[in-house]
């Protein structure tokens, strides 16, 4: 599995140093990564509302498993060359995804090759940032995937604390405790040629994240 992991020299130690100081910085308190599958493709769906959500998934994440994880990552922002695109492929093997669909290309195809090659994806079904830190919409691509792969377990996880560490706009993270709470697997279905069915989906993803702040009280 070489075809989305990070080549860079040094990767191994620069991570972990990297999720070292993330785990001291924050001090992420932890729970379910027992449903967190151990080999196949998975999608792990959060919510996010800070720069700092997939540095403390990826620290929260059995280290064994982030060779084989990778992130989605906004291609505007993140894989316009220079030191913000080298340090998203070292540190979560990021893959970009169009925020905007661009004609003739699939906004999702990385995403899709990724689990075809048995990756687990991290992905933010919101597509961007909350401003307020609240769960906003989950947009329907979610639901196109689990229809394209309605074999693979979407496993829901909930961030807390996130927002108040780092919110939107600010430059440096705040030390901070912070929640991660992984779910059980969720095995849904959609339609790949009803878009309603899609957005369901999405939905059903959505009510799973929230529920999490519950079982992490």
């Amino acid at each position: 599995m070489s075809l989305y992991a990070s080549h860079y020299p040094f990767t191994e130690i620069i991570r972990k140093l990297f999720f070292s100081y993330i785990r001291l910085y924050f001090r992420p308190r932890i729970s379910g990564a027992d449903y967190i599958p151990r080999e196949g493709a998975f999608l792990l769906t959060a919510n996010h509302s800070s720069h700092a959500d997939t540095a403390i998934i990826f620290s929260a994440l059995p280290s064994p498993l982030r060779q084989r994880v990778v992130a989605a990552a906004a291609r505007d922002y993140f894989f316009e060359g220079g030191w913000q695109q080298s340090t998203a492929r070292i540190l979560f093997n990021a893959i970009p995804v169009d925020r905007e669909t661009v004609k003739g290309e699939d906004p999702l195809r990385h995403v899709i090759r990724a689990l075809d090659e048995g990756y687990g994806v991290v992905i933010y079904p919101e597509g961007t940032r909350s401003p307020t830190g609240k769960i906003g919409p989950f947009r329907r691509g979610i639901g196109r995937l689990i229809a394209l792969f309605p074999d693979i377990p979407v496993i829901p996880m909930r961030l807390m604390g996130t927002a108040q560490a780092m919110p939107k706009g600010a430059a440096l993270p705040r030390p901070r405790t912070v929640h991660v709470c992984f779910g059980p697997p969720l095995h849904l279905q959609a339609d790949l040629k009803n878009r309603a069915s899609w957005q369901a989906a999405a939905n059903a993803v959505r009510e799973a994240v929230l529920q999490l702040e519950t079982k992490a009280a």
